[in-house]
């Protein structure tokens, strides 16, 4: 497909088992991607760009189509626990990254450094596994307030949602909510455990919400910005 100025549009797809109908996300980090349900005719998906045009060709004024080269951070912050790590690089084998701690909150990343997408993919694990010691915990008390039982937690590194909840009231969490401030992380908590009760967006979800974050609103304009601003 060819936007108006010319140029070629350019956009990745991705397959969810849990998707309902075709999504199209624009941001800086991943570009143009598209999010299609598990069996979906991917033939369809130029005529869908087509109708969508008009909002396509907007969306380079505010994101670029293709995303930005991965840059290796020197350092991460993890608002959500008051932590911040120094990251350092050491050029090394050509086939592999390795990262150990050293010091107070030091990681040192060495090997083929000059792979960004290798490095992203250590770094990413690293994240997933502090969020595990963080945020599994934060949760269960957090439902122990709000006076809800959980059937499970899992921690990944998701691409598109902050968390979710099963129909089997297990609730799963984006890693990368270490990155944001604490205040959000409880909001994410609370959405998603409102959830077991209320397996939607209805006015009686909403108002379950509120009980517990009246601002509800302005959290979620904010959980957008902070997505588009995420640097690992």
């Amino acid at each position: 497909m060819l936007l108006n100025d010319g140029t070629e549009l350019v956009f990745r797809i991705r397959e969810h088992p849990r998707a309902r109908r075709v999504r199209i996300a624009v941001s800086s980090r991943a570009g143009m991607v598209v999010t299609i349900p598990h069996g979906f005719d991917r033939g369809r998906i130029p005529e869908i760009l087509e109708r969508k045009r008009d909002w396509i060709e907007r969306a380079p004024r505010r994101y670029p189509m293709k995303p930005e080269p991965y840059r290796p951070p020197e350092r991460i912050v993890l608002q959500a626990v008051g932590e911040e790590w120094a990251v350092e690089y050491e050029t090394g084998a050509p086939r592999h990254v390795t990262l150990v701690k050293r010091g107070d909150r030091v990681l040192h990343v060495s090997g083929a450094t000059n792979r960004p997408d290798v490095v992203w993919k250590v770094l990413e694990r690293w994240l997933t596994i502090q969020a595990r010691r963080h945020l599994v915990p934060w949760l269960y008390r957090t439902a122990g307030e709000l006076d809800i039982s959980l059937k499970g937690i899992s921690v990944r590194a998701q691409r598109t949602l902050w968390g979710s909840c099963s129909r089997r009231h297990t609730i799963s969490l984006n890693a990368r909510l270490l990155l944001i401030p604490p205040d959000m992380v409880r909001y994410v908590f609370v959405h998603e455990l409102v959830h077991t009760r209320h397996m939607n967006h209805s006015r009686e979800f909403w108002r379950a919400v509120a009980v517990h974050v009246p601002d509800y609103r302005d959290r979620v304009k904010e959980l957008k910005r902070l997505w588009r601003a995420l640097e690992i």
